[in-house]
């Protein structure tokens, strides 16, 4: 285990940074984080060949003694620690709700609320150095492939049983209000039946427009297939005046995108290998050569933090493809602007706009196993933080999507009536678009060793779209190549 500890905590530098809720206007997977994870609608669960093949449960005394039979009590509380990297609005929400949630649970649990500085890939490494030392938090976020990564040592629990308890689980009517896709998208193939996380933040990856410019250009709408977007990005581009239709930041879950709008997969459907060097991604990466080659579109230099919001704000870019959660420091960068436009978000252009594949993704909040009260405790404090009412709140102050049906109207009308987009009101109306999106979700990859992958799949689009030093198929094949050898490394027993 220390082993594999290691090499994730060396790998990890490259996390989806795309997932991260921005912290500041001129972000995210998170990957997602997104990872998330990827168009398919979800990865169903495998077909185990044999009984004997099946990965064990997550090791929790709660499965084994049974959840209906743990008792919490205010006369003996249960204390509980929740690490989390929100910062802004969504960590001032999650620090008010956690001194309400303990002055009125009726069980005597007691949550202590930590942020951890820096980036998710400083959580994880964090988290991994605490599992080495056997102090991990009872609750923390988590991408897919991460809480993958943890279950491999049994390190967090199936959370089914928690849900499917008599005594504090959910009823059919109570499961039948989040979004399938989201429930869906915390589990991994690899170990069927279970669900290694609590969705709690999710968004998707749009295509950020700038709707003047566009009339410009003789366009009504924005595009809806990826020639049109081809097209206009290439008709926007004025290097002389450092000018471009598209605004490049580096994110791999932006790539992945692509794979899913061009009909195609990042991971198997069962998970036994990569397969983005299918057709689809030689589409997906060659579309990206060619806007760079014809100087349709500009990288983000990483030291250019929100880069591409600044360079959008400026008219300097027609098209940015970023996190649906950007939505406010967007509004906040055009309104500081020195001449405001209309703009707005929409789907990412498709191959087939018939057949729509859309990468939605977001770290979700995972138990890690302790004991049979901690684990019970951590799972009503999250079942607590979904409860209709709160979530549409957590919506508005993150950023993210409302994760369950009820929620989502008062999180849309919410946003509609925010005076940051008085003057946007194009924009307002995308956040109630998203929700449409949520059918054609699709998860990148939920399975451990994600994040190296990630960094593989980083260099490939840079050496081969930007710099356009390698072929096209050939870095594919290389990069999937490598990928499935990471994959095999981080196979839980059995599979």
């Amino acid at each position: 285990m220390k082993n594999r500890l290691f090499i994730a905590t060396l790998a990890c530098s490259l996390i989806l940074a795309a997932c991260a809720t921005p912290t500041a206007a001129p972000a995210p997977a998170e990957p997602m984080q997104p990872p998330a994870q990827p168009a398919e609608t979800s990865a169903p669960a495998a077909e185990p060949t044999q009984a004997a093949e099946m990965p064990t449960p997550a090791p929790t005394e709660a499965t084994a003694g049974g959840v209906d039979s743990i008792v919490l009590s205010k006369d003996q509380p249960t204390e509980i620690l929740f690490w989390h990297r929100y910062s802004g609005g969504a960590q001032k929400f999650v620090e008010q709700f956690v001194e309400k949630f303990n002055a009125e649970n009726p069980f005597g649990i007691k949550v202590t609320v930590e942020k951890i500085d820096g980036s998710y890939a400083d959580l994880y490494n964090k988290i991994n150095a605490a599992l080495q030392g056997g102090t991990p938090p009872n609750i923390a976020q988590a991408y897919q492939n991460q809480a993958s990564f943890y279950r491999l040592d049994g390190h967090v629990v199936d959370l089914m049983p928690f849900i499917n308890s008599q005594k504090y689980g959910l009823t059919p009517d109570e499961i039948a209000d989040y979004y399938p896709f989201f429930l869906e998208s915390d589990k991994n193939p690899q170990f069927p039946g279970e669900l290694l996380g609590w969705p709690t933040s999710r968004s998707a990856a749009v295509l950020y427009v700038n709707l003047d410019w566009l009339k410009e250009l003789g366009a009504t709408e924005p595009p809806k297939t990826l020639a049109e977007f081809e097209e206009l990005a290439c008709k926007a581009s004025d290097p002389a005046n450092e000018r471009y239709g598209l605004a490049w930041q580096g994110d791999v879950s932006n790539f992945a995108a692509l794979v899913f709008a061009n009909g195609g997969r990042v991971l198997s459907e069962d998970a036994r290998e990569y397969v983005f060097n299918s057709e689809a991604g030689v589409e997906a990466l060659s579309l990206l050569r060619r806007l760079f080659e014809k100087q349709c579109a500009v990288e983000i230099p990483a030291a250019e933090r929100f880069g591409e919001q600044t360079r959008f704000a400026a008219q300097k870019v027609l098209f940015v493809m970023a996190s649906s959660t950007g939505l406010p420091f967007y509004a906040d960068a055009v309104a500081k602007s020195e001449k405001p436009f209309r703009w707005t978000y929409v789907m990412f252009p498709q191959k087939d706009p018939a057949q729509p594949v859309v990468d939605i993704y977001g770290a979700s909040w995972s138990v890690f196993k302790s004991t049979p009260e901690k684990e019970l405790a951590s799972w009503l404090f999250l079942k607590a933080f979904t409860e209709p009412e709160n979530i549409a709140q957590w919506a508005v102050a993150s950023g993210y999507m409302a994760v369950r049906k009820s929620a989502a109207p008062k999180a849309i009308e919410a946003v509609k009536k925010d005076e940051r987009y008085a003057n946007f009101p194009e924009a307002a109306q995308a956040y109630e678009r998203l929700y449409e999106m949520v059918q054609y979700g699709a998860i990148e990859a939920p399975v451990a060793g994600y994040d190296p992958v990630r960094k593989l799949m980083s260099d490939m689009i840079s050496a081969a779209a930007i710099k356009r030093e390698v072929d096209v198929k050939a870095a594919l094949d290389d990069a999937v190549a490598k990928a499935n050898e990471i994959l095999k490394e981080n196979v839980p027993q059995g599979y």
